[in-house]
């Protein structure tokens, strides 16, 4: 697919927001988790900014895939939550682990094997050797729906990922690991097999107690890992929306555990929220931009009439707005409203919206996605890239 960008209003024809790469990569060392052999990690010598990490990649130049690959698909219900999940968690890292000084690799040491022992229920544990793995809470065979309610399935995944740094010219080692807690806010479970589903929701406060509780535990058993007995661990617990969400949900607290120590001292609380927008809670505690939306709204209804609506999702860091992404879906009738309603948007966002925090809107169409406009916080005016099909 080619892309004509557009800066609406300049007339400026743009190359793509997508930047120039070379072939130039950067041959180092990297020892095996397997033995203490080294071989070939081969790392991009570009990034697309300062805010991402240079991942590493094996010998034979490919991408190397986590040791659990696609298992979070089967655990976590929401592809909203994955994604949240996966680059919130990179988010998070990056006050620990400095994107300039470190490489990222999809976690290695924690293998499906592991995290299905880890995750697993337990059904008559009382019976067996008496120390399950698993982390959430067993239940006895032939169990009541009250047991099931008193003893829900708290944990639904553990994410890994893994930080390396140079050690001389051409060697780097494994030098910091991030691990997210998956906690469910909502548990549906089934007395019987073919029976009826049943739902219970989890507080806040119950997640977050069991949660901590939990990533003790994860922390003395990484640190039983061999190589992992003296590496700096950051833990975070993320707590996932119900399955229907048309949000994600959001990490709630984190932790640093430096080397060699194996026990959790305290937690730094996270005030993370998406919201929708509109929506009930858009309109009751966040007024002011849930007026701006509907302004919005009503201001693409009037001017386009193929529009059918508008959806937004803002992200809230400390209580304050620090991205809107917004998707505009209507009936294609041609390239030309295309274009036009790409710039009397571009004209809304300039007006009526403050640059404090950044906006994404996408105008969609059946045949997929038409336009684009982005304006990063603190920047005058968005750019924007007209799709040609």
């Amino acid at each position: 697919m080619k892309r004509i960008a557009w800066i609406v209003g300049l007339a400026i024809l743009l190359a793509g927001c997508a930047p120039a790469y070379d072939k130039q990569e950067e041959e180092l060392m990297k020892e095996t988790q397997e033995n203490s052999q080294k071989e070939k990690a081969i790392v991009p010598k570009h990034s697309i900014s300062d805010e991402y990490y240079r991942p590493l990649v094996n010998k034979q130049d490919k991408y190397e895939p986590s040791e659990a690959r696609g298992i979070i698909v089967r655990q976590v219900d929401n592809r909203l939550d994955i994604e949240e999940m996966e680059m919130g968690l990179r988010r998070h890292s990056k006050e620990v682990y400095d994107p300039n000084e470190y490489f990222f690799q999809d976690g290695q040491y924690l293998s499906t094997d592991i995290l299905n022992d880890w995750l697993d229920r337990k059904v008559n544990a009382e019976e067996s050797d008496g120390t399950p793995n698993g982390l959430n809470p067993s239940l006895p065979l032939g169990a009541t729906e009250e047991q099931y309610r008193e003893n829900p399935v708290y944990l639904s995944h553990i994410l890994e990922q893994n930080f390396f740094k140079k050690t001389d010219e051409d060697s780097v080692e494994l030098s910091g690991i991030s691990i997210s807690l998956a906690m469910k806010s909502e548990y549906e479970f089934q007395v019987e097999k073919w029976g009826a589903s049943y739902y219970e929701e989890i507080s806040r406060d119950e997640m977050l107690t069991q949660g901590k509780k939990m990533a003790q535990t994860v922390l003395e058993r990484l640190r039983g890992m061999e190589k992992l007995g003296d590496i700096p661990i950051m833990i975070t617990i993320y707590q996932q929306e119900a399955k229907s969400s048309v949000v994600p949900g959001n990490f709630l607290a984190k932790t640093t555990v430096e080397g060699k120590n194996n026990q959790i001292n305290e937690w730094e609380t996270i005030d993370e929220k998406y919201v929708l927008f509109p929506s009930d809670e858009a309109e009751q505690n966040y007024k002011k931009e849930s007026e701006d939306m509907v302004d919005f709204q009503n201001d693409v209804a009037n001017y386009f009439p193929n529009y059918i609506g508008v959806v937004g999702k803002g992200f809230y860091k400390d209580d304050e707005l620090v991205n809107m992404e917004v998707t505009i879906p209507i009936e294609f009738k041609g390239k030309a409203e295309i274009v036009s309603l790409t710039q009397y948007v571009y004209s809304l966002i300039m007006e009526n919206f403050p640059n404090y925090f950044g906006i994404e809107v996408k105008i969609e169409s059946h045949e997929g996605q038409e336009s684009l406009i982005v304006r990063k916080p603190g920047e005058d005016k968005p750019y924007v890239h007209i799709y040609d099909k």
